[in-house]
């Protein structure tokens, strides 16, 4: 599988992500795909770093509708697939993993890549630039969700 044929193939199920979602997005959702290579021999720290990262964000982040996490079948890639009821959501996530794995995630992983979908606001952006995030941002065009 190519690198382009790999991102297509994870926006798909970033997509379908959707579909698992406890309500319907509005048009304030953000969806975020979060991609990187796992450092060599660091799979099974990564792998209790990720675990440890679904555990705490489930209970106390009622605004996060989709957190799935995947390591690739090779064990050389990470991703994280997020939606967001709003990008006020997204920022509460993302202040709370900068204060508690961050560190941890960008010490394992390298060839970070952070992407938003849908409308962020310039309070996120100033956030994202002031922790030193890289972020592609598309906004919504049209679509769909079941």
């Amino acid at each position: 599988m190519t690198f382009s044929t790999r991102r297509l193939f994870s926006l798909y199920f970033l997509l379908l992500s959707l579909h698992v979602a406890a309500e319907v997005p509005t048009d304030d959702t953000v969806m975020v795909l979060f991609e990187a290579d796992i450092t060599e021999g660091a799979l099974s720290e990564v792998r209790e770093l990720m675990a440890r990262m679904v555990a705490f964000n489930e209970p106390d982040e009622p605004e996060t509708l989709v957190y799935r996490a995947f390591i690739s079948e090779d064990g050389n890639r990470i991703t994280f697939m997020e939606t967001y009821s709003n990008t006020e959501a997204m920022l509460f996530h993302d202040e709370r993993f900068t204060q508690h794995f961050a560190d941890d995630l960008f010490r394992l992983t390298t060839n970070h890549r952070l992407a938003t979908y849908g409308a962020v606001s310039e309070q996120y952006k100033a956030f994202a630039t002031a922790s030193g995030f890289t972020v592609e941002y598309s906004d919504l065009v049209g679509g769909f969700s079941r």
